[in-house]
């Protein structure tokens, strides 16, 4: 016989047979079914009363004969199950009883994760704007470093050309030059035709100082 399978009518017979029987005649088998046969036949008595006073409870929702509000049952549920979890604890078994103050606890819980992971999403959006933002603050650094360093050369570049064009434009007053300046001045010529001589003279030995022979 499977001892965890015992039925209500199987334990009652099985009972009665332990009353005719003295305990000193018992052996440890026959205590170990005793106990198994009398949890099976008083756990479904005293069950059997608990759902009925509970179907007595469930009358008061007839509200033609009462009167009640959605916090009186919320409080009766609570009391109900406060006592129950009391009651279950002292079978020393891992059994949880769900309230309705456990739920708003589990609800407010998973609302605020709710929340928290809102706002790490919003976080994280706003870092990775501040981050492109960072990068492209950077690029446009580097495309105007670049820019200035361009402009310059391009400024140093025209610089070394104008001092250089200055330099071809202006005339050598040496001894020499004064005596052909007054030479020329002489025979009719204007200064401005003296001056773009000069400058001619200036050009043509410019050039054929470039210019290198082989020996």
């Amino acid at each position: 016989m499977d001892k965890t399978k015992i039925s209500f009518a199987k334990a009652q017979s099985i009972l009665k047979k332990f009353r005719y029987k003295p305990r000193n005649e018992w052996s440890q088998e026959d205590r170990i079914l005793f106990k198994l046969c009398n949890f099976a036949v008083l756990s479904k008595k005293r069950l059997n009363n608990v759902l009925t006073t509970l179907q007595r409870l469930a009358k008061l929702s007839d509200k033609s004969h009462y009167k009640y509000s959605e916090l009186d049952i919320k409080l009766i549920k609570e009391l109900i199950l406060e006592n129950l979890e009391i009651c279950f604890k002292k079978f020393k078994q891992n059994i949880n009883i769900i309230k309705e103050s456990d739920m708003n606890k589990i609800h407010s819980h998973i609302k605020n994760l709710k929340d928290e992971n809102l706002r790490l999403e919003n976080e994280i959006k706003r870092l990775n704007f501040i981050i492109e933002s960072f990068v492209s603050e950077l690029k446009i650094k580097e495309i105007r470093d670049v820019q200035d360093i361009l402009t310059k050369k391009i400024k140093t570049v025209n610089r070394n050309k104008m001092n250089k064009k200055k330099a071809g434009d202006r005339l050598k007053f040496d001894q020499e030059s004064i005596k052909e300046f007054i030479k020329k001045w002489d025979e009719g010529y204007t200064t401005f035709e003296i001056t773009e001589s000069f400058k001619k003279i200036g050009v043509d030995l410019g050039q054929s100082k470039k210019k290198r022979y082989k020996l």
